[in-house]
Order: C-alpha cells, then sequence, then structure tokens
C-alpha cells in the first residue's frame, strides 16, 4: 500500500511539475507552451548558437536558450521592417521571440560577436 501511494505520489508531482520555461512574458505564472519542434536555438558555449540559421512562418515564435551562467543576448541587425526587439542580456533561460512579419533578420550576441545566425521568417 505504501509503495503504491508514494508512487501515485511521483506520478502527480511528474504530471504537476514545472512545464516550459520560455518565454518573456508577464507573470501570472501560467505555463506556456513549448515552441513547434526546430523553433528552438540554442547558445553553444561562447561560439555559436544551434542552430545559427532557421525558417519558420510568420507569426511562430523563436525560442533562444542559454543553458549555461554565461551571460548572453540576442541582437537583431539593421533596421528590416518587422524587425524584431532585442533580447537582453539572459543566463540559464529560455527567450521566446515572435516574428510576426516576413523576411530576414540576421541576429548575433553583442557580448560573443562570433555568435551569428539568421531567421527567414516566410510568410
Amino acid at each position: 500500500m505504501r509503495s503504491t501511494m508514494l508512487l501515485l505520489l511521483a506520478g502527480l508531482a511528474l504530471g504537476c511539475g514545472g512545464g516550459y520555461g520560455g518565454g518573456g512574458g508577464g507573470g501570472g505564472g501560467g505555463v506556456t507552451n513549448p515552441p513547434p519542434p526546430g523553433n528552438l536555438v540554442s547558445a553553444v558555449g561562447v561560439t555559436a548558437w544551434s542552430p545559427a540559421n532557421i525558417t519558420i512562418s510568420a507569426g511562430q515564435e523563436v525560442s533562444f536558450r542559454n543553458p549555461s551562467s554565461t551571460t548572453h543576448n540576442v541582437h537583431f541587425d539593421g533596421d528590416a521592417a518587422g524587425r524584431p526587439g532585442n533580447v537582453a542580456d539572459f543566463a540559464s533561460a529560455t527567450k521566446a521571440v515572435t516574428f510576426a512579419t516576413a523576411g530576414t533578420f540576421p541576429y548575433h550576441c553583442s557580448i560573443h560577436p562570433a555568435m551569428r545566425g539568421e531567421v527567414v521568417v516566410q510568410p
């Protein structure tokens, strides 16, 4: 009986545990849905984003993941129409950026300039 109760409690803890921690959005403490597969870009040390280049559809978001305690940011180059806002310095977190407009949006980490990439947004 005791082992059954422990298994039940463990299952509940896993089922209620923290969802995807993406987004830079506002309060409420709600769980956000993960980005569609392939819309996740992760920092690799201080040398690269992986994948560096990603193609999405207008209205989708890209989640920039920094799994380390090293600070990174995401700065979008140029003044292209529809260019999203930059992502401020972050560490050990994931920040989501929504791309409302079709276009090509090159980006880099201003702290580690070798970390470059491009988001291509299709209509």
